[in-house]
């Protein structure tokens, strides 16, 4: 994710510290990047798969935040062609 974050223009920035509003409820910050009119923080969380496998994915949780709704827009969906694309 940070790679993906990095060829969008950002650079690794100081996390805020907990109790920033989430859709979670409280951002648990692992880490934070800002590029041009932008900043997003995210943390990353491993789950089983499946209870009785010994394997766990990671699961992303981010929050995006821009100067405008269009410069939010366009930032998602730069992110998103990344992001969903398959094998990563």
């Amino acid at each position: 994710m940070r790679q993906y974050l990095e060829q969008l223009g950002g650079r690794e920035v100081e996390p805020p510290p907990p109790g920033a509003t989430d859709p979670d409820g409280v951002v648990r910050p692992d880490a934070a990047m800002s590029g041009d009119g932008w900043t997003v923080i995210w943390r990353t969380e491993q789950r089983p798969m499946h209870p009785r496998l010994p394997t766990k994915m990671d699961e992303h949780y981010f929050v995006f935040t821009a100067g405008s709704e269009e410069a939010l827009d366009a930032l998602i969906d730069r992110f998103m062609l990344k992001a969903q694309r398959g094998g990563g």
